[in-house]
C-alpha cells in the first residue's frame, strides 16, 4: 500500500484525582509562627505538585500515648487535598526529610 504512512500515536491515560488527608505531627520545640509557616509551606508544595482544594487545619498541640523520637508532644496538623497519586511519592520524601516533622501518614479517603 504506498502513499500511506502509519503514525503512531501515544495515547496518555489521564490518572483521576483522589481525595487525600495528610496527618503529619511537628515537634513541640517549633513556636506557633513556625508551625504556620511549616504548614503553609506543605500547602504550596502540594500546590506546586499539581494538587488542588488544599486546606490545612491545626489540631493544636497534644500528648503522645509513648514517647516517640524523645519527644511526649506535638503539634497536630491536618490537610485535605485532591490529586493523583503519581505525586505522593514526592510529598512523602519531603516530609521525610524534614527535621521539623516527628510522623506523618497520608491516607485514601476514596472508598474502593
Amino acid at each position: 500500500v504506498s502513499g500511506f504512512s502509519l503514525v503512531r500515536q501515544k495515547v496518555f491515560k489521564i490518572k483521576k484525582t483522589n481525595s487525600y488527608e495528610s496527618m503529619v505531627i511537628l515537634s513541640s520545640q517549633c513556636t506557633e509562627t513556625e508551625l504556620k509557616t511549616i504548614a503553609l509551606n506543605y500547602a504550596k508544595q502540594l500546590k506546586k505538585l499539581g494538587a488542588s482544594d488544599i486546606s490545612v487545619i491545626s489540631r493544636g498541640r497534644r500528648d503522645f500515648a509513648y514517647t516517640t523520637k524523645r519527644s511526649k508532644t506535638g503539634y497536630f496538623v491536618e490537610m485535605y487535598f485532591n490529586s493523583s497519586p503519581q505525586i505522593l511519592p514526592n510529598y512523602e520524601t519531603k516530609l521525610k526529610l524534614d527535621k521539623n516533622v516527628i510522623r506523618s501518614l497520608i491516607t485514601n479517603l476514596e472508598k474502593n
